[in-house]
């Protein structure tokens, strides 16, 4: 509502350009409360409420359509702070975006990154300029925002981050893009890792892309990942190819890092999937991981219904072993009222060729609704059960509440239809 407030006051102040472009503003909640009870050592059982909120919202066009403003964060209730490392609070994002003419963007506050080589929620400024359809050039800087999201703000002298990235689409089947970023942590220098990326789709039927990351202080590529999907056509099966070769997440700073002889993570995933207009279908994968000399390997196959699914799925090598046959189903009862379920049964060891004695099962069971009260109203209500090793019965109740509303450019929200449609 501050949002809305804001935009009603910058309005008159910007005349008639104001007038000539209305601005337009959308804000949306999520609340969601578990319901549980705990019972410790002694036997004594306690009854447990939790709940936390998602606030969202941004105002753009306003200012004479150069300015938007964007905002998120979440509020807790104390119970969750009992929890190591969980605030009770925490600030997403929070940033004013301006436009200069076509071709420049600003941004100030603090803001999502995800470019090349850097991946991090950053408190200060960045810019974008696209001369063309072909280039995007993209400038930030600033520190790091706290680890755990926090209403303070990141220090510069002790969290530094910088970055830009480069691409370039010569037409509309080939993208190349260049990415650098500097990164400090407590005064030093962290990570100054490179990075290319190509996405093409010249090849008939296929959609590739790949990834390189240098760091130029640990002397390491960081990343290199490939990925590529082929389809004959529309009715034909989806075939889904990924690997993935990687140093483990540690900074030049970190403590760790004098461990130089971490073995590298080596992922590589296969799909194949058909689904007919009936959305009857199936679907078989493969995901294996290689540490060293260490391997895992997980097969699944499911069988695709309206609605849902239902499959199998069966893992082997050094991380132990584990079967598990899950199902999950969903289906519109009417127009205001969605039903779903899901449930799975996993036999695990932690060890490869472990004995009958030590195999564990696990069995978890799920029953949700979906209720659309109106639309920008949303409720939503789900039952967990969870059968394991630790615990003999745990059952959970969930209730959320979404709530959306939006007018301007478009207009959604409460006051749209009636209830129950």
């Amino acid at each position: 509502m501050v949002l809305i407030a804001f935009c009603h006051l910058l309005a008159p102040a910007c005349g008639q350009a104001a007038d000539a472009l209305p601005a337009s503003w959308q804000v949306g909640y999520k609340g969601t409360g578990y319901s549980f009870q705990t019972e410790d050592r002694d036997g004594t059982v306690t009854d447990r409420f939790q709940q936390f909120h998602l606030l969202s919202g941004s105002a753009s066009g306003i200012a004479g359509g150069w300015l938007t403003v964007r905002a998120s964060g979440r509020f807790a209730d104390e119970n969750f702070t009992d929890r190591a490392g969980f605030e009770e609070a925490k600030w997403y994002t929070g940033m004013f975006e301006a436009r200069f003419g076509g071709a420049w963007k600003a941004r100030v506050g603090r803001q999502l990154v995800q470019a090349g080589v850097t991946s991090l929620t950053l408190d200060g400024a960045g810019v974008d300029f696209k001369p063309n359809r072909s280039w995007n050039l993209a400038a930030w800087g600033g520190a790091k925002a706290p680890v755990y999201n926090t209403f303070d703000f990141g220090e510069f002298d002790q969290d530094a981050a910088l970055g830009g990235r480069v691409t370039y689409r010569p037409n509309y089947s080939w993208r190349l893009g260049l990415s650098t970023a500097y990164r400090e942590r407590l005064g030093q220098v962290a990570g100054r890792p490179v990075g290319g990326e190509i996405m093409t789709s010249a090849l008939t039927n296929t959609r590739i892309f790949g990834r390189v990351a240098y760091d130029l202080v640990q002397d390491l590529w960081a990343r290199v990942q490939a990925q590529a999907q082929w389809r004959s056509s529309a009715t034909s099966p989806v075939v889904d190819l990924q690997y993935i070769d990687r140093y483990p997440t540690v900074d030049a700073v970190s403590w760790f890092s004098r461990f130089m002889n971490l073995e590298r993570i080596r992922l590589a995933r296969a799909s194949v999937r058909k689904e007919w207009p009936s959305r009857f279908g199936g679907e078989l994968e493969y995901l294996g991981s290689f540490v060293g000399v260490r391997t895992s390997s997980r097969l699944g196959l499911a069988v695709l219904v309206p609605g849902g699914r239902v499959g199998y799925s069966l893992r082997l090598g050094d991380a132990g072993e584990e079967n598990r046959f899950y199902g999950e189903l969903g289906y519109d009862l009417t127009r205001w009222l969605w039903l779903g379920a899901e449930g799975s049964v996993l036999t695990y060891a932690l060890m490869q060729d472990a004995p009958v004695d030590q195999e564990r099962d696990l069995t978890t069971l799920a029953a949700r609704a979906r209720v659309q009260l109106r639309p920008g109203l949303r409720l939503l209500a789900e039952v967990q059960s969870l059968d394991n090793p630790l615990f003999e019965e745990d059952v959970r109740f969930l209730v959320g509440l979404d709530v959306s509303m939006a007018r301007g450019s478009s207009r959604l929200g409460l006051d749209r239809g009636g209830w129950l449609q």
